[in-house]
């Protein structure tokens, strides 16, 4: 397939239905949302399974520590287009960008609600307030500044672009007039964009290293950073091509194979990097005798790399990533052997005390759910109203309307 039908991304301006699944997942955000706001005003014991062992719930171990890897897609396809000059991937960073903004921010939704206290969060806005002691106030001060400033600012073209088609001539020269500022202070804001989530993303991992001896020593390493960090990215390569296959197929948009298959290529050798540095730090720590035990660590430590190695070694093959199906289980595949490795050190390997277990209760595990739909009812609400996904278009400013109803036959 031509490169050509992605050269330009398009709101989905052909489809202005409501389909059950939207409507499923509306509610599914809604639920979620309303339990949220009952468990800020009430005891956190009523919504959560939570102990004095398990301080941390699904909210922080699921949520944070793997919504922001699924959500680092903006990161990875932007340090490949951008640092390693992958240039044919500018056409799919819009659709890396708005998954990352919508996941990052369900993410501290749901770390707001395991807080439990907002009306705090004006204090990071103060540095004299802050608590230098925290392991976590570099991930509080890293995350919202990203999400909120940079990653947001990435997505600002998207926006001003539809207001400049739909907009008023007045509107039209103010968006013209905010062009030259946008494009001098670019270089700037990208810098930090990829500077601040490699250094939250460290820090997840290295959060774990505090644990020391109540994280299993097949996940607990100094290395955890590093391999936090590339996890990220490979979750991000991942969710972005399963989500650009996924989209393509919904609304029978062309696939540019080509794009793809970069982006498998990229994910595929990440993930090498990635298996090759985890052996060599387990054989210099001399831990590979505790897969001996034949326990659910070594179940856990088995599927986690086979589901990133099986993927790895079918997307060397150009003819296999640049099947459409094929590239698609791959992704999957690798998405959850990434995300998985991000759970595990944090819920799974994490013994606190003998005998201490912890389990999500009905209603955290309804907010968990009701912040993922949420953000997939942002993306589909996004894609609809903004050029977010790739696609060929005869005329550009019709992308941007309604499309004209159907005639009632006579």
């Amino acid at each position: 397939m031509s490169d050509s039908v992605w050269q330009r991304a398009i709101p989905v301006y052909e489809d202005r239905s409501v389909k059950k699944t939207f409507i499923f997942f509306t509610i599914l955000a809604i639920a979620g949302t309303i339990l949220a706001v009952l468990r800020m005003a009430s005891p956190l014991g009523r919504y959560s399974a939570m102990n004095d062992f398990y301080a941390w719930g699904v909210w922080k171990t699921f949520n944070v520590m793997t919504l922001t890897a699924i959500g680092s897609g903006g990161l990875a396809v932007g340090v490949a287009a951008w640092a390693f000059d992958r240039q044919k991937l500018h056409v799919v960073m819009r659709t890396a960008l708005v998954t990352s903004f919508l996941f990052y921010t369900t993410g501290m939704l749901a770390l707001m609600v395991d807080v439990g206290r907002p009306w705090n969060l004006w204090h990071i806005l103060l540095p004299w307030h802050w608590n230098m002691h925290s392991a976590l106030l570099e991930v509080a001060v890293c995350m919202p500044t990203y999400a909120f400033l940079f990653l947001a600012f990435e997505n600002v073209p998207l926006v001003l672009e539809r207001y400049s088609y739909l907009g008023s001539d007045a509107t039209r020269a103010r968006i013209a007039g905010l062009e030259p500022v946008i494009r001098k202070i670019y270089p700037v804001m990208i810098a930090f964009a990829y500077l601040l989530p490699i250094m939250h993303q460290s820090s997840l991992g290295a959060l774990m290293l505090l644990a020391g001896p109540k994280v299993h020593p097949l996940w607990q390493t100094q290395a955890l950073p590093l391999l936090y960090v590339m996890a990220a990215g490979i979750a991000g390569f991942a969710f972005v091509i399963g989500t650009l296959l996924v989209c393509c197929l919904r609304y029978s948009r062309p696939l540019s194979t080509d794009v793809l298959g970069e982006l498998g290529s990229l994910m595929s050798w990440l993930t090498f990097a990635w298996l090759a540095f985890r052996f060599v730090d387990i054989a210099v720590r001399g831990k590979f005798g505790l897969l001996l035990a034949l326990d659910k660590y070594t179940a856990y430590f088995v599927l986690e790399n086979i589901l990133l190695l099986v993927p790895a070694i079918m997307l060397r093959s150009k003819q296999l990533r640049e099947t459409p199906r094929i590239l698609f289980m791959a992704a999957v595949s690798a998405g959850v052997g990434a995300c998985l490795y991000r759970l595990v050190p944090a819920l799974i390997a994490f013994i606190p005390a003998r005998k201490a277990n912890y389990f999500p209760s009905v209603a955290e595990l309804t907010m968990t759910l009701g912040f993922i739909a949420a953000a997939i009812v942002g993306f589909k609400l996004a894609i609809r109203y903004f050029a977010v996904l790739p696609g060929p278009i005869a005329d550009w400013q019709f992308a941007f309307k309604p499309a004209t109803p159907k005639q009632p036959k006579s």
